[in-house]
């Protein structure tokens, strides 16, 4: 508890856009001190942030504790409880770009802000109450998601669904348990056979209700990690061309002389929303080829059965849940 109340009374502050190069960098502020720190790093016409109205922008500069512009910026202003970790928040928008954002956080962090854990954000939204456990995991669901079908079921989760189906199985199972303790006051020979036949049929439609949501576990796993596809066969059947032909661009080399492929190739292929990780492996055999002459005039020769291939055949037969590997 007390780790908690110590977590919290922390100011944190982090780079919230995605490294490298872009047009906009955003760094957010969250904590009990926001306000003071952004009073302290920005200069601007009209009032300071702290004074600000909650909701609205403001135009000005960061300056370091001499005074020196770092950087030309938007400031957004929020107001606890009205923000993503129900704290006070500022989100400061400067010119994109890796150094341009470091500099913009390092002068925040001089002013008297933590640097943010990975997550921690979120983690305080949680802590808050502003969201559930299944919300925060779909927080990273959504990051990640690589197709359309992904991001959709992220959302829904993030919605959610998953904690309004869970919440509609404890209910009713309370209820039902409610209901039974209640007929311990009777002598069992006086309760009407009809009370028993409606616990009885609530009691299956709260395992149904449980089995339906357990059987979506697989098809939200796929759509998460995706499914790998290992391409395996003997060389030179056209295992890369294989590849290049679903991905649509020349990813892997393809030649007439076996063993062009020496070790795995792994990409990414969208197919009906679901993310297939292809892996374009070496051609299958126990033999020690022989291949081109070197520049030194020496053949050279190579082994195409490699461990790594091996167990990517096995992690491939684990993947999917029988149900969808036939649909796939």
């Amino acid at each position: 508890m007390q780790e908690r109340r110590d977590i919290l009374n922390d100011t944190i502050a982090a780079i919230s856009t995605a490294a490298g190069e872009g047009g906009i960098s955003v760094i957010r502020i969250s904590g009990p001190d926001t306000y003071r720190i952004a009073d302290d790093i920005f200069a601007g016409s009209g009032p300071p942030p702290s004074r600000r109205e909650p909701f609205t922008f403001a135009y000005g500069h960061v300056t370091d504790v001499g005074g020196r512009m770092i950087d030309e910026v938007l400031m957004l202003f929020m107001r606890a409880p009205r923000s993503y970790t129900r704290e006070d928040m500022v989100e400061i928008h400067g010119h994109g770009g890796g150094i341009q954002s470091r500099q913009l956080l390092r002068r925040v962090l001089e002013a008297g802000a933590r640097s943010a854990e990975p997550g921690e954000f979120t983690r305080r939204a949680f802590l808050h109450g502003r969201i559930d456990l299944t919300q925060a995991e779909a927080v990273l669901d959504l990051i990640r998601a690589r197709s359309d079908r992904a991001a959709g079921a992220a959302i829904d989760q993030l919605g959610g669904f998953i904690t309004k189906r869970v919440t509609n199985i404890y209910d009713n199972a309370m209820s039902v348990a409610g209901d039974l303790e209640a007929t311990m006051d009777f002598p069992e020979d006086e309760l009407p056979e009809a009370v028993m036949a409606d616990i009885r049929q609530r009691l299956d439609g709260v395992d149904r209700d449980m089995a339906e949501l357990l059987s979506t576990w697989g098809e939200g796993r796929v759509l998460r990690e995706g499914v790998l596809a290992v391409i395996a066969g003997k060389p030179n059947v056209g295992k890369s061309t294989l590849l290049n032909a679903l991905l649509g661009s020349e990813r892997a080399i393809v030649s007439d002389v076996p063993g062009t492929t020496r070790d795995h190739i792994e990409e990414v292929w969208i197919l009906d929303g679901i993310p297939i990780r292809l892996v374009d492996t070496a051609g299958l055999s126990r033999k020690v080829f022989a291949g081109p002459a070197s520049g030194s005039g020496e053949p050279t020769c190579f082994c195409t059965w490699s461990r790594r291939q091996r167990e990517s055949m096995t992690k491939t037969s684990k993947t999917l849940p029988p149900s969808t590997s036939r649909n796939v």
